[in-house]
């Protein structure tokens, strides 16, 4: 029987009768915040949630539901499941019914509820088997099988065969008006091709609900076969840490701060180690940085807009590229130390920015080549100018887009340049060897790292320091962060 269709006044004794309720025995009660403030504990009395989205239906069961936060004019409405699956869109419910806790039944219209977090249950592997994932354009990011066969992919010289077993990820980049998306397509093997599919939509089943129809222009990343497991799988699929080295510390509101890598430290040489590089990369120096955690990703624009929201900053221009999870620009050496200051206070940690030896630490990560994968540039390793792949001095790429280092971090070569503590020096003769930052009072230039998108690839070694003045913002120029660990957990 629909859930909906049942009086309250028997599903008040039912709960009651079966005490514990449900929501009790499994940890809690839903949490229903409302456009004015208030905000109400129960149990939504409503056995689904459908969708609306721009590919179709998603209908979610009331089990399998993490949040739902309510969007506001044009604004779409956000949908997490349990499994971590995102859906954007219009919810379809016009009503929603919550049986309070010791108090009256509340029946409240969708446009006066800001934001539902379900309770956690223990999760029962039904639903569809999901072994790809799927990321869109517009901050989908879900689970599902993608119905596929065989593609053809056209490149500058030929059509090629491609066999659906053979894949591991299809990234998409955005089309230039008028013609077809250009992809890049990463085998199981690591080999890569980049050209245009011979396709203009993708079907993929869900996880919950209908197969949905998604333009390739929609759409930023298919991976293949990559969840082998019916439980959450947590789209890490680009990784290849231990679960041991990961560290991701809750804000105070229980959500989830950044995805951190704890690195041992250790002595290595930094600098200018093939004799070709620049003078501000001399002498080379053996450093000796302690433990510390460090970002697996440059800082998005979704952690960055929140600390704007929280604090009432004006958020950085994004330049037309989009936001989400591409790397936030736009930003100064001041704003970023504003923002681990804030996240400091948020997780109760020490957060703040690299040092210039813990940046080329973790940048090599234990290598002593010009680029963490060698000495030559290769190709698809790294978003520069000249690096081979589908941004190439265009813009910006999603973080995480490009493999990442031997520790696991992504994106410190290209991309965007990242700001670290130091001040600017024109040579490492008098830089601390502790892994310390070279620091002066009143410092009018401070180093940023790791080359960016609009550079060229000689710029993306991992030697390699630039500067700029610690006020000005660029639309290329973002950061990571780093954690302080305490000594529990050194």
């Amino acid at each position: 029987m629909p859930l909906k269709s049942v009086p309250v006044l028997v599903l008040l004794v039912l709960l009651l009768v079966a005490g514990p309720s449900h929501a009790v025995r499994d940890l809690g009660f839903d949490v229903v915040t409302l456009r004015n403030g208030d905000i109400h504990q129960g149990t939504v009395a409503q056995e689904s949630f459908t969708l609306e989205t721009p590919w179709g239906k998603v209908t979610v069961p009331y089990g399998r539901m993490a949040a739902i936060r309510l969007g506001t004019g044009d604004e779409p409405d956000r949908l997490v499941t349990r499994q971590g699956d995102v859906f954007h869109g219009r919810l379809r419910d016009p009503r929603l019914t919550v049986l309070r806790v010791l108090d009256t039944v509340l029946d409240v219209d969708r446009n006066d509820v800001a934001e539902i977090v379900f309770a956690e249950r223990r999760l029962r592997h039904t639903g569809q088997i999901a072994p790809d994932a799927v990321e869109t354009r517009n901050g989908d990011r879900f689970s599902g099988r993608i119905r596929v066969s065989d593609l053809i992919l056209r490149n500058e010289t030929a059509l090629e065969l491609v066999k659906r077993d053979d894949i591991h990820l299809i990234d998409i980049a955005i089309p230039t008006e008028g013609e077809a998306p250009r992809v890049q397509i990463t085998f199981n093997n690591g080999r890569i091709v980049q050209g245009q599919l011979v396709t203009n939509s993708i079907r993929v089943v869900p996880r919950h609900g209908q197969a949905l129809t998604l333009p390739l222009a929609g759409l930023e990343t298919l991976a293949f076969g990559v969840h082998h497991q019916r439980s959450i799988p947590h789209f890490r699929y680009r990784q290849r840490i231990a679960p041991a080295s990961l560290l991701q510390d809750r804000m105070v509101d229980g959500s989830p701060g950044p995805e951190m890598i704890v690195l041992r430290g250790g002595e290595y040489t930094r600098g200018d180690l093939q004799g070709d590089g620049d003078a501000d990369e001399t002498p080379p120096q053996r450093v000796r940085p302690g433990p510390f955690a460090i970002g697996i990703y440059e800082v998005s624009f979704n952690e960055y807009d929140r600390f704007c929201e929280e604090t009432g900053r004006d958020k950085p221009d994004d330049e037309g590229w989009g936001r989400g999870r591409r790397p936030v620009i736009n930003v100064s050496w001041k704003d970023a130390v504003a923002f681990t200051r804030w996240l400091s206070g948020k997780t109760r940690h020490t957060y703040r920015l690299p040092t210039d030896s813990e940046w080329e630490y973790a940048a090599r990560a234990g290598t002593t080549s010009r680029f963490w994968w060698g000495d030559e540039p290769g190709a698809a390793r790294a978003n520069c100018e000249g690096c081979g792949s589908l941004w190439d001095g265009e813009q910006t790429a999603r973080v995480g887009k490009f493999p990442p280092n031997p520790f696991g971090l992504h994106d410190t070569a290209g991309n965007v340049f990242e700001w670290v503590a130091d001040c600017f020096h024109d040579s490492f003769a008098s830089a601390p060897a502790d892994g310390s930052a070279h620091d002066q009072p009143g410092c009018g230039k401070r180093v940023i790292r790791g080359g960016a998108w609009s550079f060229p690839v000689r710029e993306v070694r991992s030697a390699n320091r630039w500067r700029d003045f610690p006020s000005r913002r660029s639309d290329d120029t973002g950061f990571r962060v780093v954690r302080e660990l305490r000594r529990e957990e050194e």
